[in-house]
């Protein structure tokens, strides 16, 4: 597998909300700060403006693209953009360089907290402006990320692309095994069957990797857990349930323990880390994996060949089937950056038209409408359905430590060495970290 294809998936994986493990803990600061925080200049037509971005990996960044599209629109407004690699590094001095004398006008930011680079975190400790005032953020946050992006009466930052997770199928393996696309979780277990009978697998799990493997529980959580409760992470904030006493979440995990005994995972599945699960898919020795739509074109670098489609992640039944389509980028300004009008027109532009030439660099989809790829056209219908369009659950949780149990506890239930409930326990000790 090439360096690029991977890094360009690992960032995918990130984007879908796996971004708040390599955050290390929550962050400082209280309500009162975010309160304080100085409101945003008015868009300017001139200037300059500093921004600090993660690091892609990749030979070109897809924020260069948007950068300059946007100088070309904008002549008069020049953009310094400073990479960073992504995780501990862009997230230890991003937080370093907003509590000092060297803020960059603009940044990145993961929506929701838990994790140093969150919006909320980072609101919380006074370290973004509030863009409240802006009339050209009406309707950017989608009704049900709000969450993600406000807090005490302030927006903290706005999104810019769409991340999508699905299950993701080699086209041509999945042809020549003779099963249909399965619509529901027991379809899905008698293909898992008749697949694994073939010497293949159904799925491809990286489930030694925490963040792929928490992606896929989290998929799962989609259909058993926000199909019958979603609101469960605010119930679980006010303490109204935990996950070890939450039905929903009892059947995720043993969705799991099922998949394995139906022979869903291909062989040595909790030892794989994304370099051995992807080129399972892109070889046809399993027939889809369940990763964010903007890693196509990654797996496509692996196999040029290569004929993909999208699909949801089965539910129980094809009508409680859900998606997330989460708004999991975004773009903040820095109480520096919010004297500076050249830096609002950039998130003005970003977030209203701007984001789908970033959009369509990385395969994400923009905030409106979908991408012009045959592949995504097995999730038109269920985009388009507002009822069945979820957030990614993890994104509100209250520190990365949540998540990375779960991942772990993926591996843990592949191998034996864990029980569901010894997972979900294990995740509500996680729930109460500082």
């Amino acid at each position: 597998m090439q360096s690029a294809s991977r890094s360009t998936i690992v960032l995918a994986l990130a984007a879908a909300g796996a971004l708040t493990l390599s955050a290390c803990g929550g962050g400082g600061g209280t309500k009162n700060q975010a309160a304080s925080a100085a409101a945003v200049a008015a868009p300017a037509d001139s200037g300059s403006l500093t921004l600090l971005y993660q690091s892609s990996g990749n030979k070109t960044e897809p924020m260069d693209e948007v950068i300059a599209a946007f100088e070309k629109k904008y002549p008069d407004i020049k953009v310094k953009a400073e990479y960073l690699p992504i995780g501990t590094s862009y997230a230890d001095s991003l937080r370093t360089r907003l509590r000092g004398g060297n803020q960059p006008d603009v940044f990145y930011a993961a929506p929701g907290g838990g994790g140093l680079t969150s919006l909320l975190n980072l609101a919380d400790a006074g370290l973004t402006a509030d863009l409240a005032k802006q009339s050209w953020t009406k309707g950017v946050v989608d009704t049900n990320a709000r969450e993600l992006f406000y807090q005490d009466g302030g927006l903290w930052g706005v999104p810019f692309d769409r991340v999508v997770v699905a299950q993701v199928y080699n086209t041509t393996a999945l042809k020549n095994s003779g099963i249909e696309i399965p619509r529901t979780m027991d379809e899905l277990l008698a293909a898992c069957k008749k697949v694994n009978s073939q010497g293949k697998s159904l799925l491809s799990l990286a489930g030694a990797n925490a963040e792929n493997s928490g992606l896929f529980a989290s998929a799962l959580a989609a259909n058993y857990v926000l199909a019958d409760q979603p609101k469960f992470n605010s119930e679980r904030a006010q303490g109204k349930t935990t996950f070890a006493g939450s039905k929903g979440w009892q059947n995720t995990t043993q969705a799991i323990v099922d998949m394995k005994k139906a022979g869903c995972f291909q062989k040595g599945a909790e030892a794989a880390d994304i370099p051995q699960a992807a080129p399972a898919l892109a070889q046809g020795k399993a027939l889809s994996f369940v990763i964010p739509t903007g890693a196509l074109s990654a797996l496509r670098g692996i196999e040029p060949s290569l004929q993909l489609e999208a699909h949801p992640l089965p539910g129980v039944t094809a009508e409680g089937t859900n998606i997330y389509s989460s708004q999991s980028d975004a773009l903040a300004i820095s109480t520096k950056g919010a004297k500076n009008g050249a830096a609002t027109t950039f998130l003005q532009y970003v977030a209203t038209g701007g984001g789908e030439v970033y959009a369509k660099a990385t395969g994400n989809l923009p905030l409106k409408g979908m991408l012009d790829d045959p592949a995504l056209s097995g999730l038109s219908g269920i985009l388009a359905d507002e009822k069945h369009n979820y957030p990614m659950i993890n994104l509100p949780w209250p520190n990365p430590e949540v998540y990375n149990d779960l991942g772990k506890g993926v591996q843990g239930l592949l191998t034996g060495q864990q029980s569901p409930a010894d997972v979900l326990k294990s995740m509500d000790g996680a729930w109460q970290q500082k």
